[in-house]
Protein backbone atom coordinates (compact mmCIF):
# COMPACT_ATOMS: atom_id res chain seq x y z
CA UNK A 1 0.00 0.00 0.00
CA UNK A 2 2.71 2.24 1.33
CA UNK A 3 4.48 1.36 -2.83
CA UNK A 4 1.18 2.79 -4.25
CA UNK A 5 0.34 5.28 -2.33
CA UNK A 6 4.11 6.93 -3.70
CA UNK A 7 4.03 6.27 -6.71
CA UNK A 8 0.62 7.48 -7.12
CA UNK A 9 2.04 10.83 -5.67
CA UNK A 10 4.77 10.80 -7.79
CA UNK A 11 2.46 10.47 -11.06
CA UNK A 12 0.20 13.11 -9.66
CA UNK A 13 3.36 15.65 -9.75
CA UNK A 14 3.67 14.74 -13.05
CA UNK A 15 0.26 15.94 -14.61
CA UNK A 16 -0.15 19.37 -16.46
CA UNK A 17 -1.19 21.62 -14.06
CA UNK A 18 -2.02 24.12 -17.18
CA UNK A 19 -5.61 24.42 -15.66
CA UNK A 20 -5.31 24.77 -12.13
CA UNK A 21 -3.75 28.07 -12.12
CA UNK A 22 -0.50 26.87 -11.05
CA UNK A 23 2.81 28.72 -11.61
CA UNK A 24 5.12 25.90 -10.12
CA UNK A 25 6.25 22.51 -11.41
CA UNK A 26 5.82 19.76 -9.09
CA UNK A 27 7.99 17.47 -11.47
CA UNK A 28 10.50 15.59 -9.05
CA UNK A 29 14.10 16.54 -9.45
CA UNK A 30 16.02 18.31 -7.00
CA UNK A 31 18.44 20.93 -8.52
CA UNK A 32 20.71 23.19 -6.25
CA UNK A 33 24.10 25.45 -7.08
CA UNK A 34 26.90 24.11 -5.69
CA UNK A 35 28.18 27.81 -5.70
CA UNK A 36 27.23 31.08 -6.63
CA UNK A 37 29.76 32.24 -9.48
CA UNK A 38 31.81 35.61 -9.49
CA UNK A 39 32.65 36.87 -12.05
CA UNK A 40 36.30 37.22 -13.68
CA UNK A 41 37.35 39.12 -16.92
CA UNK A 42 39.40 36.93 -20.03
CA UNK A 43 39.94 38.52 -22.94
CA UNK A 44 37.65 41.25 -22.31
CA UNK A 45 34.71 39.52 -21.48
CA UNK A 46 33.44 38.45 -18.12
CA UNK A 47 32.60 34.78 -17.70
CA UNK A 48 30.44 33.35 -14.78
CA UNK A 49 32.11 29.37 -14.06
CA UNK A 50 29.89 27.73 -12.03
CA UNK A 51 28.01 23.83 -11.19
CA UNK A 52 25.04 22.50 -10.82
CA UNK A 53 24.10 18.99 -9.18
CA UNK A 54 20.99 17.53 -10.72
CA UNK A 55 19.05 14.64 -9.27
CA UNK A 56 16.24 12.57 -10.05
CA UNK A 57 13.59 11.14 -8.24
CA UNK A 58 11.44 10.22 -10.96
CA UNK A 59 10.74 6.15 -10.70
CA UNK A 60 11.54 5.86 -14.58
CA UNK A 61 14.17 7.40 -16.67
CA UNK A 62 14.16 11.05 -17.30
CA UNK A 63 16.19 12.75 -20.17
CA UNK A 64 17.91 16.50 -20.27
CA UNK A 65 16.95 18.25 -23.07
CA UNK A 66 17.56 21.96 -22.97
CA UNK A 67 18.99 24.62 -20.36
CA UNK A 68 18.28 28.38 -20.46
CA UNK A 69 19.92 30.74 -18.38
CA UNK A 70 18.67 34.03 -18.16
CA UNK A 71 19.70 37.12 -16.42
CA UNK A 72 17.24 40.08 -15.37
CA UNK A 73 15.27 40.09 -19.09
CA UNK A 74 13.09 37.85 -20.67
CA UNK A 75 15.84 36.39 -22.86
CA UNK A 76 18.61 33.79 -22.43
CA UNK A 77 21.73 34.98 -21.60
CA UNK A 78 22.56 31.19 -22.95
CA UNK A 79 20.44 28.38 -24.23
CA UNK A 80 21.98 24.62 -24.66
CA UNK A 81 20.70 22.28 -26.54
CA UNK A 82 21.97 18.86 -28.43
CA UNK A 83 26.07 18.61 -28.59
CA UNK A 84 26.28 21.74 -26.60
CA UNK A 85 24.11 20.42 -23.62
CA UNK A 86 25.83 17.08 -23.94
CA UNK A 87 29.35 18.47 -22.81
CA UNK A 88 28.63 20.37 -20.03
CA UNK A 89 26.59 17.45 -18.78
CA UNK A 90 28.87 14.51 -16.58
CA UNK A 91 26.70 11.40 -14.67
CA UNK A 92 27.10 11.44 -11.39
CA UNK A 93 28.49 7.68 -11.83
CA UNK A 94 31.04 8.81 -14.04
CA UNK A 95 32.64 12.32 -12.24
CA UNK A 96 35.57 9.91 -10.64
CA UNK A 97 35.96 7.66 -13.61
CA UNK A 98 36.66 10.64 -15.82
CA UNK A 99 37.16 14.17 -15.94
CA UNK A 100 35.59 14.58 -19.47
CA UNK A 101 32.35 13.54 -20.60
CA UNK A 102 33.49 12.11 -23.90
CA UNK A 103 33.61 8.49 -22.94
CA UNK A 104 29.58 8.77 -22.20
CA UNK A 105 29.13 10.64 -24.98
CA UNK A 106 25.34 10.45 -25.93
CA UNK A 107 24.78 8.81 -22.46
CA UNK A 108 25.53 12.20 -19.99
CA UNK A 109 21.51 13.85 -20.24
CA UNK A 110 19.83 10.41 -19.67
CA UNK A 111 19.09 10.61 -15.95
CA UNK A 112 18.07 7.06 -14.58
CA UNK A 113 15.97 6.46 -11.73
CA UNK A 114 17.66 7.65 -8.79
CA UNK A 115 20.46 8.99 -10.47
CA UNK A 116 22.40 12.55 -10.80
CA UNK A 117 24.58 14.75 -12.67
CA UNK A 118 26.85 17.41 -12.40
CA UNK A 119 26.14 20.34 -15.01
CA UNK A 120 29.27 22.32 -15.30
CA UNK A 121 28.26 26.24 -16.69
CA UNK A 122 30.73 28.39 -17.93
CA UNK A 123 28.96 31.59 -18.95
CA UNK A 124 30.47 33.82 -21.10
CA UNK A 125 28.97 37.20 -21.74
CA UNK A 126 29.03 39.56 -24.48
CA UNK A 127 31.91 42.37 -24.37
CA UNK A 128 30.37 45.03 -22.54
CA UNK A 129 27.75 43.55 -21.18
CA UNK A 130 27.55 43.80 -16.89
CA UNK A 131 26.93 40.13 -15.26
CA UNK A 132 23.42 40.66 -13.63
CA UNK A 133 22.33 40.61 -10.14
CA UNK A 134 20.88 36.87 -10.35
CA UNK A 135 20.76 33.96 -12.58
CA UNK A 136 17.59 32.36 -13.32
CA UNK A 137 17.46 28.40 -14.98
CA UNK A 138 14.81 26.49 -17.12
CA UNK A 139 15.09 23.29 -17.76
CA UNK A 140 13.46 20.89 -20.00
CA UNK A 141 12.64 17.42 -19.55
CA UNK A 142 11.35 14.43 -21.24
CA UNK A 143 10.69 10.89 -20.18
CA UNK A 144 8.18 8.02 -22.40
CA UNK A 145 4.29 8.08 -21.67
CA UNK A 146 2.42 4.72 -20.68
CA UNK A 147 2.17 4.64 -24.21
CA UNK A 148 5.22 5.17 -25.50
CA UNK A 149 4.82 8.83 -26.15
CA UNK A 150 7.44 11.27 -25.42
CA UNK A 151 5.93 13.40 -22.61
CA UNK A 152 7.75 16.96 -22.02
CA UNK A 153 8.27 19.18 -18.81
CA UNK A 154 9.68 22.98 -17.95
CA UNK A 155 10.99 23.07 -14.91
CA UNK A 156 12.25 26.61 -14.00
CA UNK A 157 15.20 25.53 -11.24
CA UNK A 158 17.16 27.49 -8.34
CA UNK A 159 17.52 31.47 -8.75
CA UNK A 160 21.30 31.90 -8.14
CA UNK A 161 22.77 35.20 -6.96
CA UNK A 162 25.86 36.42 -8.51
CA UNK A 163 28.54 38.04 -6.09
CA UNK A 164 29.10 40.79 -7.08
CA UNK A 165 32.33 41.76 -5.34
CA UNK A 166 35.43 41.55 -8.04
CA UNK A 167 37.67 38.95 -8.17
CA UNK A 168 40.70 39.57 -6.59
CA UNK A 169 43.61 41.10 -8.34
CA UNK A 170 47.14 39.39 -7.81
CA UNK A 171 50.29 40.08 -9.08
CA UNK A 172 51.91 37.03 -11.64
CA UNK A 173 53.63 34.08 -9.47
CA UNK A 174 56.27 33.63 -11.99
CA UNK A 175 58.41 36.24 -14.24
CA UNK A 176 59.88 36.38 -17.48
CA UNK A 177 58.90 35.56 -20.91
CA UNK A 178 57.01 33.27 -22.96
CA UNK A 179 55.21 30.98 -19.79
CA UNK A 180 51.96 28.48 -21.32
CA UNK A 181 48.17 28.66 -19.21
CA UNK A 182 47.49 24.90 -19.17
CA UNK A 183 44.70 24.09 -18.30
CA UNK A 184 43.50 27.53 -17.79
CA UNK A 185 39.05 27.90 -18.09
CA UNK A 186 39.18 24.35 -19.78
CA UNK A 187 35.49 23.25 -20.08
CA UNK A 188 36.13 21.46 -23.33
CA UNK A 189 38.11 19.32 -24.56
CA UNK A 190 40.87 19.27 -21.39
CA UNK A 191 38.79 20.06 -18.14
CA UNK A 192 41.88 18.75 -16.10
CA UNK A 193 40.60 21.45 -13.55
CA UNK A 194 37.52 22.75 -13.86
CA UNK A 195 35.87 19.09 -13.52
CA UNK A 196 38.68 17.72 -10.71
CA UNK A 197 36.74 16.92 -7.97
CA UNK A 198 38.24 15.48 -4.75
CA UNK A 199 36.34 13.84 -2.04
CA UNK A 200 37.92 15.31 1.43
CA UNK A 201 35.71 13.87 4.61
CA UNK A 202 32.75 13.37 3.33
CA UNK A 203 32.28 16.47 1.27
CA UNK A 204 33.35 17.04 -2.40
CA UNK A 205 35.66 19.64 -3.38
CA UNK A 206 36.51 21.43 -7.10
CA UNK A 207 39.45 23.35 -5.65
CA UNK A 208 41.19 23.77 -8.71
CA UNK A 209 38.03 25.65 -10.69
CA UNK A 210 40.29 28.13 -11.50
CA UNK A 211 43.91 26.35 -11.42
CA UNK A 212 46.56 26.79 -14.15
CA UNK A 213 49.46 24.74 -14.66
CA UNK A 214 52.31 27.32 -16.00
CA UNK A 215 55.20 25.91 -18.26
CA UNK A 216 57.63 27.92 -19.75
CA UNK A 217 59.11 28.08 -23.63
CA UNK A 218 62.30 28.20 -24.34
CA UNK A 219 63.70 30.46 -27.14
CA UNK A 220 63.31 28.16 -29.43
CA UNK A 221 59.92 27.86 -28.59
CA UNK A 222 59.58 24.44 -27.33
CA UNK A 223 59.09 23.06 -23.67
CA UNK A 224 62.20 21.02 -23.27
CA UNK A 225 65.29 20.58 -25.14
CA UNK A 226 67.16 16.78 -25.10
CA UNK A 227 65.65 13.86 -23.21
CA UNK A 228 62.39 14.75 -21.73
CA UNK A 229 63.27 12.14 -18.92
CA UNK A 230 65.40 14.92 -17.37
CA UNK A 231 63.86 17.89 -15.42
CA UNK A 232 67.28 19.92 -16.25
CA UNK A 233 65.88 19.68 -19.74
CA UNK A 234 62.59 21.76 -19.32
CA UNK A 235 63.30 25.14 -19.55
CA UNK A 236 61.06 26.37 -16.73
CA UNK A 237 62.32 23.81 -14.01
CA UNK A 238 64.26 25.47 -11.17
CA UNK A 239 62.21 29.13 -12.06
CA UNK A 240 61.66 30.85 -8.89
CA UNK A 241 57.99 31.22 -7.76
CA UNK A 242 56.44 34.78 -5.89
CA UNK A 243 54.10 35.85 -3.74
CA UNK A 244 51.48 37.11 -5.43
CA UNK A 245 50.52 40.07 -2.77
CA UNK A 246 51.44 40.58 0.52
CA UNK A 247 50.45 37.64 2.38
CA UNK A 248 51.57 35.55 5.41
CA UNK A 249 52.12 31.46 4.70
CA UNK A 250 50.01 29.43 6.18
CA UNK A 251 50.75 26.11 4.81
CA UNK A 252 53.95 24.31 3.14
CA UNK A 253 55.79 20.75 2.28
CA UNK A 254 59.25 20.50 1.30
CA UNK A 255 60.65 17.01 1.15
CA UNK A 256 58.84 15.04 -1.51
CA UNK A 257 61.07 14.29 -4.30
CA UNK A 258 60.60 15.25 -7.47
CA UNK A 259 59.14 12.73 -10.30
CA UNK A 260 61.45 11.92 -13.61
CA UNK A 261 60.97 14.63 -15.88
CA UNK A 262 58.15 13.51 -18.51
CA UNK A 263 56.50 10.48 -16.77
CA UNK A 264 53.47 8.94 -16.57
CA UNK A 265 50.33 8.82 -14.01
CA UNK A 266 50.89 4.55 -13.68
CA UNK A 267 54.36 5.69 -12.31
CA UNK A 268 52.99 7.83 -9.63
CA UNK A 269 51.25 6.55 -6.36
CA UNK A 270 49.27 9.60 -5.45
CA UNK A 271 47.60 10.24 -2.00
CA UNK A 272 45.63 13.27 -0.81
CA UNK A 273 48.33 13.52 1.56
CA UNK A 274 50.77 13.99 -1.03
CA UNK A 275 49.03 14.83 -4.94
CA UNK A 276 50.04 18.03 -4.83
CA UNK A 277 53.98 17.89 -4.07
CA UNK A 278 55.77 20.46 -2.17
CA UNK A 279 53.82 23.07 -1.85
CA UNK A 280 53.47 26.59 -0.06
CA UNK A 281 49.67 28.00 0.67
CA UNK A 282 49.44 32.21 1.33
CA UNK A 283 47.03 33.73 3.37
CA UNK A 284 45.83 36.79 1.63
CA UNK A 285 43.63 37.31 3.70
CA UNK A 286 39.37 38.02 3.39
CA UNK A 287 39.21 34.46 3.04
CA UNK A 288 41.95 33.60 0.02
CA UNK A 289 44.48 31.21 0.14
CA UNK A 290 46.51 30.86 -3.14
CA UNK A 291 48.22 27.41 -3.48
CA UNK A 292 52.02 26.68 -5.30
CA UNK A 293 52.36 23.20 -6.35
CA UNK A 294 54.85 20.47 -7.07
CA UNK A 295 57.70 22.27 -6.13
CA UNK A 296 61.47 21.61 -6.19
CA UNK A 297 62.44 19.46 -2.82
CA UNK A 298 64.33 21.79 -0.45
CA UNK A 299 64.01 24.63 -2.52
CA UNK A 300 61.31 26.47 -0.36
CA UNK A 301 62.76 30.05 1.14
CA UNK A 302 60.05 30.41 3.74
CA UNK A 303 59.20 28.85 7.08
CA UNK A 304 55.38 28.20 8.21
CA UNK A 305 54.05 32.16 9.73
CA UNK A 306 56.76 34.10 7.44
CA UNK A 307 54.83 36.98 6.70
CA UNK A 308 55.76 37.74 2.59
CA UNK A 309 56.19 40.44 0.23
CA UNK A 310 54.40 40.81 -3.20
CA UNK A 311 56.97 39.68 -5.48
CA UNK A 312 59.12 37.68 -2.87
CA UNK A 313 60.68 34.86 -4.20
CA UNK A 314 59.05 31.74 -1.91
CA UNK A 315 60.82 28.43 -3.73
CA UNK A 316 61.46 27.27 -6.98
CA UNK A 317 59.44 25.53 -9.69
CA UNK A 318 59.85 21.33 -9.39
CA UNK A 319 57.96 18.36 -10.22
CA UNK A 320 57.01 16.82 -7.17
CA UNK A 321 53.11 14.83 -6.52
CA UNK A 322 50.87 14.57 -9.36
CA UNK A 323 52.78 15.81 -11.99
CA UNK A 324 53.48 14.58 -15.49
CA UNK A 325 56.24 17.28 -16.27
CA UNK A 326 58.36 20.27 -14.51
CA UNK A 327 55.20 22.95 -13.62
CA UNK A 328 53.98 25.21 -11.13
CA UNK A 329 50.29 24.64 -10.66
CA UNK A 330 49.15 27.76 -9.08
CA UNK A 331 45.11 28.17 -7.87
CA UNK A 332 42.78 30.37 -5.32
CA UNK A 333 40.91 29.18 -3.27
CA UNK A 334 38.56 29.55 -0.56
CA UNK A 335 40.14 26.95 2.69
CA UNK A 336 43.83 26.63 4.09
CA UNK A 337 42.76 23.00 1.87
CA UNK A 338 44.87 22.30 -1.49
CA UNK A 339 41.76 20.21 -2.00
CA UNK A 340 39.45 20.23 0.82
CA UNK A 341 38.61 23.81 -0.46
CA UNK A 342 36.68 25.87 -2.98
CA UNK A 343 38.33 27.08 -6.22
CA UNK A 344 37.78 30.62 -6.50
CA UNK A 345 38.39 33.28 -9.05
CA UNK A 346 41.46 35.70 -9.89
CA UNK A 347 42.96 38.24 -12.15
CA UNK A 348 46.64 39.14 -12.63
CA UNK A 349 47.56 42.50 -12.66
CA UNK A 350 49.06 42.96 -15.84
CA UNK A 351 50.64 40.19 -18.67
CA UNK A 352 51.02 40.78 -22.13
CA UNK A 353 49.83 37.72 -24.62
CA UNK A 354 51.86 36.77 -27.18
CA UNK A 355 49.53 34.50 -28.97
CA UNK A 356 47.03 30.75 -27.79
CA UNK A 357 48.75 27.29 -28.69
CA UNK A 358 45.83 25.32 -30.76
CA UNK A 359 47.43 22.25 -30.37
CA UNK A 360 48.94 21.81 -27.12
CA UNK A 361 50.28 17.87 -27.80
CA UNK A 362 52.56 19.46 -30.49
CA UNK A 363 54.81 20.44 -27.70
CA UNK A 364 54.46 17.29 -25.70
CA UNK A 365 56.47 15.54 -28.81
CA UNK A 366 59.08 18.21 -28.63
CA UNK A 367 58.13 20.33 -31.44
CA UNK A 368 58.32 24.06 -31.33
CA UNK A 369 55.40 26.87 -31.29
CA UNK A 370 55.37 30.03 -32.79
CA UNK A 371 53.28 32.90 -32.95
CA UNK A 372 51.17 33.59 -36.05
CA UNK A 373 52.43 36.02 -38.52
CA UNK A 374 49.41 38.41 -37.87
CA UNK A 375 49.72 38.05 -34.43
CA UNK A 376 50.95 41.05 -32.26
CA UNK A 377 51.02 40.83 -28.14
CA UNK A 378 48.14 42.47 -26.32
CA UNK A 379 48.89 43.76 -22.81
CA UNK A 380 46.43 42.59 -20.56
CA UNK A 381 45.58 44.05 -17.26
CA UNK A 382 43.37 42.76 -14.37
CA UNK A 383 42.56 39.78 -16.21
CA UNK A 384 42.65 35.77 -15.87
CA UNK A 385 44.62 34.12 -18.93
CA UNK A 386 42.91 32.03 -21.59
CA UNK A 387 43.59 28.58 -22.09
CA UNK A 388 46.53 27.70 -23.28
CA UNK A 389 47.52 31.82 -23.89
CA UNK A 390 51.08 32.27 -24.16
CA UNK A 391 52.24 34.97 -22.02
CA UNK A 392 55.16 37.59 -20.97
CA UNK A 393 55.04 38.80 -17.08
CA UNK A 394 56.85 42.09 -16.27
Amino acid sequence: MMNRLLVGAVLASLVSFSGLAQTHSGFPVDIIAARPPQPVVADGRARLVYELHLTSFVPWPIELTGIDVLGGGANPLASYRGDALEKLVVPAEKLFHSVDSSDSAGKGRAIGEGHGAMIFLDLTLDPGVRPPAELRHRFSFSFAGKNGDVVERIVNGPVIPVVQEPAAVLRPPLRGPSWVAFNAFSNGSSPDHRRAFNAVDGRLHIAQRFAIDWMCLGPDGRLFHGDSKSNANFYGYGAEVLAVADAQVSDLQDSLPDNVGSNERTNRAITLDNIVGNYVTLDLGRGHFALYAHLQPRSLRVKLGDKVKAGQVLALLGNSGNSDAPHLHFQLMDANSPMGSEGIPYELETFTQLGVIEDSALLDSGRPWQPKTQEKPVVHRREFPVDNAVVTFP
